[in-house]
């Protein structure tokens, strides 16, 4: 991505109704697991851990996108190693007890924000809409991940 020096925060329609839609069984799940509506609340908040990391994995791949089209080889080996750390790291979570997975998933999801702002969009590598997204999703995302493991 070329710095352009524009600042941009429409979000586009299909990215904005997918996020906002991609929202929905973080919190579906945990109001579900937390209220016992369903009987066995465990098997709720595995269903939660097991999509939070699919979405963890997903903010990594976003890294992998982005390193086939840089022309920097320093900056593509940067964004294609870390692109996969994300992943390993989820995975390695869900064998974790649940509670302590959803903790560990949530600091996760923290930690892919931190890096998008310190590598992408410090360095203009996502457009400004995009961090702004990236950053609402996740703030929204984690509290539903943390009302889980105070049941």
């Amino acid at each position: 991505m070329q710095n352009t020096g524009e600042i941009n925060s429409t979000i586009p329609f299909v990215p904005l109704w997918g996020g906002l839609l991609g929202l929905l069984p973080f919190w579906a799940l945990a109001l579900i697991g937390s209220m016992n509506w369903i009987g066995s609340s465990i098997v709720v908040f595995n269903y939660l851990a097991n999509y939070a990391a699919l979405i963890v994995t997903f903010t990594g791949a976003i890294w992998w996108g982005l390193a086939l089209s840089h022309s920097s080889m320093s900056v593509r080996n940067l964004l294609f190693t870390w692109s996969l750390i994300p992943c390993l790291l989820a995975w390695s979570a869900l064998a974790l007890p649940t509670a302590k997975a959803l903790w560990a998933l949530a600091f996760l999801l923290l930690l892919q924000l931190l890096m998008d702002y310190m590598f992408l969009w410090r360095r203009r590598l996502i457009v400004y809409w995009v961090w702004c997204f990236r950053r609402l999703l996740t703030v929204i995302a984690v509290p539903s991940l943390v009302l889980a493991t105070l049941q």
